[in-house]
């Protein structure tokens, strides 16, 4: 298919890279900052435009990766699929659930396909994990606490992702909406929101630089989050508690450390349990996976045959608005409390 990139930051750097790989072919990038979407079509041969139109309304173009700041998510896409594209936008896909809406309306009025950027189900220890859940070698899902984090960098509090009327929030709606994410696809059911702590404690900005949530599943699966941009040492720790086992994810590579997973298994008398490590070293190819996977699907392959252990699915609109309801109400409770 020949796509086209539109926002031409780290994140869409990365898309086309990896839709490179796959061998699909990028014929166009758009960016406000016109240099940058220059330098981004230079690596491929195509076109480079300001203008985001350029592509979504280009009939040579299949499908669009829409990688730009939150503010234009929604919009972009709704064009998109209007004009018979496929697309791949970056979470959260939308600042909120009513943006969200909308190109969920625009996809079923298109025919198209929508995924939303949720690459780190696509992570190996994630998968393993998710397989665990899947299979129940360990008993049922019991319980779930994350922490992912980063320290940010001078001038942080200046940046986009802090300012509500771009971002739509802060920390929370930024990496917290990978962990809503990976508990509802450990969990296999919907989340409702028990608890929200969302505080600014050093950054001095518009938005939280830390979240705490409680979710917890009808069948009573429960999620202690927590993430924060006050981490001084970038941190991915997710815990998953069964009947017989507890599972650990540690690490996403690079600045957050190679990536772990760890299984103790419970003896039946009990003490000091089994312990089972897999590291998982090398290039991170969660982004290549989810493409794949939304390929595939694109191609017909709605039962996820072609997308990696056939059991993994690239996230949807519908995980995007699941997502993004937990944060808008997580805001108010903070909110309605001062």
């Amino acid at each position: 298919m020949k796509w086209g990139i539109i926002g031409a930051g780290l994140i869409g750097k990365k898309r086309a890279a990896a839709l490179a790989k796959l061998g699909e072919e990028v014929v166009a990038a758009a960016d406000v900052d016109l240099a940058r979407a220059k330098e981004l079509a230079a690596q491929y041969g195509a076109q480079a435009y300001a203008d985001w139109k350029k592509i979504t309304q280009d009939d040579g173009i299949d499908a669009v990766v829409v990688a730009t700041t939150h503010d234009f998510l929604s919009e972009i896409s709704i064009d998109a699929l209007a004009h018979g594209k496929h697309v791949l936008v970056e979470k959260p896909a939308g600042r909120n659930a009513n943006e969200v809406k909308g190109i969920i309306d625009a996809e079923k009025k298109s025919g198209k396909l929508v995924c939303v950027g949720f690459n780190h189900r696509f992570h190996p220890a994630i998968m393993a994990a998710r397989k665990i859940c899947l299979e129940k070698p360990y008993g049922p899902l019991l319980y779930m606490r994350a922490r992912y984090g980063h320290g940010g960098r001078l001038g942080y509090e200046k940046e986009w992702r802090f300012n509500p009327q771009i971002s739509g929030g802060g920390q929370l709606i930024d990496q917290g909406s990978h962990l809503i994410d990976i508990t509802r696809f450990f969990a296999g059911e919907e989340m409702s929101l028990d608890f929200a702590l969302c505080k600014n404690y050093f950054w001095k900005a518009k938005a939280e630089d830390t979240a705490v949530l409680v979710l917890e599943s009808k069948s009573g699966v429960s999620s202690t989050l927590q993430t924060s941009c006050v981490t001084w040492k970038n941190l991915f720790s997710f815990e998953l508690y069964f009947e017989r086992a507890q599972v650990n994810i540690d690490g996403l590579g690079r600045s957050y450390g190679t990536e772990i997973l760890t299984i103790y298994k419970m003896r039946p008398q009990m003490g000091p349990p089994d312990v089972e490590a897999r590291k998982f070293e090398g290039d991170d190819i969660s982004w290549e996976l989810e493409i794949k996977s939304f390929i595939a699907a694109i191609n017909g392959d709605a039962g996820g045959k072609g997308a990696p252990s056939g059991t993994q699915e690239h996230g949807t609109a519908q995980d995007a608005l699941a997502s993004i309801s937990i944060i808008g109400k997580a805001y108010s409770a903070t909110w309605k409390r001062g």
